[in-house]
């Protein structure tokens, strides 16, 4: 083939990918961990090594270790007989990776401290004094079953709140370390705790409080060059007489203070703190390996308007996850309700919170005041306060945003505003249902971990921030809560009211541990799960003789429309995938049991194909039971087609809108883009009627609904039972929106984990004319995009080093007349083949690099040409 004249000879005009600079390493998952109890810890960076690089650990009195590690490498096992106990680490790979870690307690879950007892309802103070002396380094370890904070000589230690989160507590609890060396004045020291109920004694979820003990427990250790130091506790009260996170809590706050420091009161009544006499038997205190949940921005209120007298709302223009803080000049007492949304007479609704009373109540005395709670959390936008002294202003006041504080590592956006809200929703749901756990919602007396949510949602939560320590951290605690049988809990931590055993909820088990290999090339979750995975999936089979698993529970759970997809399809494809996935698990791990499990799939399916199939139709045609089949691969592949093409029929003959539940909705979008039809996935996306995205965009959404018709224009509010206006679920459309819209994906014919083998596949809307995305990922940073331009279309992508790059652009057929990086593709066919796939579009492996593609015109004409019908 003759080249263009337009380029030089020579190789394909490859841009070298931009320079990474300095690259922060993780410990474990985490930047600069202290506490870190894994004896082998995993040291990592966000690139493959362009070459054979030396690994350093060093104390502070030298080198521990090293070790050469070779080209493509992002990570190293530090070997566990080089590390010490208590002790801070430095680690660097060549000269631009670096990390710093300290080493725990690392006592395999021992724990060598008394456990002191709180009040059943309100928070409490418990304090030592202690002289450390001569000791050349001072540690303190801390854990509560409960809720604390730490303060030394008054002042708080570190910034994590609702600490140490929730854990199955019948099973473990986490602390954290504390270096205090550097913190102590001469002589005498005094050290406090702050412990409330917290998940432990407090409510927890619709049962009432005292969950798991009737009164919260501290525990706390201090350690003098490695030595456990004496330690005399005392109580106090602390002007905190009601603290619960999902009731609310009550401050009397008698003098000006800050935030951070300790009301008068809590300096009388004081008494012998009570030792716990009844063994905490059996709990493993190990050092969290998650990150903390903290204060991650402020959000002030837009307006305050006063419905009747006395009564003074606060809009903060968005819904939110955290307290409220206020500025306020006493004596007063002041009442604060949270809510999601308002009456029609404009007072606080509350109905949809069922029996939560987020309710907070401050008592101040004369002169300024900063209140705000410590123990409790809320899911509001709208905060009516009663006892306010004179007008509210909104500079009095804003809202305090907690979340487990998550790297960022994605972004989206396009020029469509509506798609840049829809991802701003979705972030602002995931940050505030990633409260320590991932939960369903963040208002009403419920706030449990539900395990579909978090499964269907983890991709495009993966995308956006470095979810892998807190994911993996939550992965223990669902093994925590599996049955002795294998079945696997819907809610982790266990609620075991809320049940076990449901399809797609139960399976999260299988799916998250794989997402975490998939996406950052964790095998140690993993490995660590896949005992249980096996168990799981053995219990399935064991309920499944003839192949066919009876429908449980609570199938494509809250699916618009009258035709319910049967329960027994969902259950019989979530166990055909669960057990290939198992098998693929097995061949990543070289454990023996890949073929066991790949027969045991195939039963499955053809199984399923007798059940529910009828030629290339279903016996019952939903949305969701064609997205299983196609998405799960239940179908032969000579079928393929044709029930793509059933499900299209159907599509179409719902008018272009999804049907779809908690089950079809993260399976359907894909599915239309993966089978050639593209542009009824685009349909269903750019809707705005009910039910859609766009609808809830439309009616002024700030987060993502519960049922896509939380609020309906003819119909009002829904129920009250079961109605949050801040679940993340439907926010599963984000890995669409990254992978099927901007471009960016882990190529699923690929087998390594860790982000390795990508699928660049940007795909045009309609009614858009650009969009992009950024991704840092375990392998280094991607990029995709396109953008509709006068003289062409144009595709961008960024590959990094050391990563296998399919790319498939949609130029339907006007491919030869491409260019790349300013000179024509086709003049680079032997450097850069190209390969014509069936529907016109234009494949090729890209090497590592930065390139521009530039399509015709008259590619985008088809691509982006906008429906009449819609």
């Amino acid at each position: 083939m003759t080249r263009s004249p337009l380029p030089s000879d020579g190789p394909v005009p490859a841009i070298p990918p931009p320079p990474t600079g300095h690259l922060a390493g993780l410990t474990c998952g985490l930047a600069d961990p202290v506490g870190v109890d894994e004896p082998s810890p995993r040291l990592s960076w966000p690139a493959l090594l362009d070459r054979p690089s030396l690994v350093s650990v060093r104390s502070a009195v030298g080198e521990v270790w090293r070790q050469e590690v070779p080209e493509g490498a992002n990570h190293v096992d530090v070997p566990a007989d080089v590390l010490a106990l208590l002790t801070a680490y430095t680690w660097t790979v060549g000269e631009q990776i670096s990390g710093t870690f300290t080493t725990g307690l690392r006592a395999d879950g021992a724990w060598d401290a008394p456990w002191l007892v709180g009040d059943p309802t309100a928070a409490v103070s418990l304090r030592c004094t202690f002289t450390p002396g001569d000791a050349a380094e001072v540690w303190l370890a801390v854990t509560a079953l409960g809720v604390y904070r730490v303060l030394l000589n008054g002042h708080r230690l570190g910034d994590e709140e609702l600490a140490p989160g929730w854990t199955d507590y019948t099973v473990r609890v986490r602390y954290r370390l504390f270096d205090l060396t550097q913190l102590l004045l001469p002589g005498a020291n005094e050290l406090e705790i702050w412990l409330a109920p917290g998940w432990y004694a407090g409510h927890v979820a619709a049962s009432g409080p005292a969950r798991y003990g009737d009164r919260p427990l501290a525990s706390a250790q201090i350690r003098t060059d490695g030595n456990p130091l004496p330690l005399d506790w005392t109580l106090h009260p602390l002007g905190r007489p009601r603290a619960d996170l999902v009731m609310g809590e009550t401050i009397d706050a008698l003098e000006t203070r800050d935030t951070d420091s300790r009301p008068a009161a809590r300096d009388t009544h004081e008494q012998p703190a009570v030792p716990e006499t009844r063994v905490v038997g059996g709990l493993v205190v190990e050092a969290d390996p998650a990150p903390p949940v903290r204060v991650i921005g402020v959000v002030r209120p837009v307006r305050v308007t006063e419905p009747v007298p006395g009564v003074q709302v606060l809009d903060l223009g968005r819904n939110v996850v955290g307290r409220l803080r206020l500025r306020v000049t006493g004596p007063a007492h002041l009442v604060v309700r949270h809510g999601e949304e308002l009456t029609a007479a404009g007072r606080l609704y509350t109905d949809n919170l069922r029996t939560a009373e987020q309710r907070d109540e401050f008592h101040v005395g004369p002169g300024d005041h900063v209140v705000e709670p410590a123990f409790t959390v809320h899911g509001f936008r709208y905060a009516e306060i009663t006892g306010w002294p004179g007008a509210l202003q909104p500079s009095d006041a804003e809202a305090v945003l907690l979340s487990s504080a998550l790297e960022v590592t994605g972004e989206l956006t396009a020029d469509d505003p509506a798609v840049r809200q829809l991802i701003a929703n979705i972030t602002a749901s995931a940050e505030g249902n990633l409260v320590s756990i991932p939960t369903d919602c963040p208002q009403r007396d419920e706030r449990a971990g539900w395990t579909a949510d978090i499964s269907v949602f983890g991709s495009t939560l993966s995308f956006l921030r470095h979810s892998q320590a807190f994911l993996s951290g939550w992965v223990t605690t669902l093994i925590d809560g599996q049955r002795g049988d294998g079945a696997v809990p819907h809610v982790a931590p266990v609620l075991p009211e809320y049940g076990y055993d449901s399809p797609v909820w139960s399976d999260a088990l299988v799916e998250v541990p794989w997402l975490l290999w998939r996406r950052y090339g964790d095998d140690r979750t993993l490995r660590r799960a896949y005992d249980p995975m096996r168990r799981w999936v053995d219990y399935c089979l064991a309920g499944a003789p003839d192949g066919i698993r009876q429908g449980r529970a609570l199938g494509d759970w809250l699916a618009p429309g009258t035709v319910e997809t049967p329960k027994s399809l969902i259950a019989t494809g979530a166990l055909a995938r669960s057990l290939r996935l198992v098998a693929q698990a097995a061949d990543v791990l070289g454990e023996p049991h890949a073929e066991e499990y790949g027969e045991a799939a195939a039963r499955v399916v053809e199984a399923f194909r007798k059940a529910f199939m009828d030629g290339h139709r279903l016996r019952v045609e939903t949305q969701t039971g064609y997205a299983v089949a196609l998405a799960w691969d239940l179908v032969p592949l000579s079928d393929r087609d044709a029930v793509a093409g059933a499900l299209a029929g159907l599509v179409v003959a719902d008018g272009h809108r999804l049907m779809t539940g908690f089950v079809g909705t993260p399976l359907l979008l894909p599915v239309l883009s993966d089978t050639g039809h593209h542009d009824l996935a685009c349909r269903i996306f750019n809707q705005e009627g009910y039910p859609s995205w766009r609808y809830q965009l439309r009616a002024g959404a700030t987060t993502l609904w519960e049922r896509w018709d939380s609020w309906h224009h003819r119909n009002g509010l829904q129920t009250p039972s079961m109605n949050s206006f801040n679940h993340y679920a439907y926010g599963c459309v984000g890995d669409w929106l990254f992978r099927h819209v901007a471009g960016i994906g882990d190529d699923p014919r690929g087998v390594s984990g860790g982000f390795t083998e990508l699928l660049l596949r940007p795909g045009p809307v309609p009614l858009m004319r650009s969009a992009s995305a950024r991704y840092a990922s375990a392998a280094g940073v991607v990029e995709s995009g396109w953008r509709a331009e006068p003289d062409g279309l144009q595709f961008t992508f960024t590959v990094p080093v050391g990563v296998s790059a399919r790319a498939i652009m949609p130029v339907g057929g006007t491919w030869d007349g491409m260019t790349v990086n300013g000179g024509f593709l086709m003049g680079f066919g032997e450097d850069l083949p190209v390969t014509r796939l069936p529907d016109g579009s234009c494949s090729l492996h890209l090497p590592p690099g930065r390139w521009s593609f530039t399509a015709p015109a008259a590619a985008a004409t088809p691509l982006l040409a906008p429906w009449d019908d819609l």
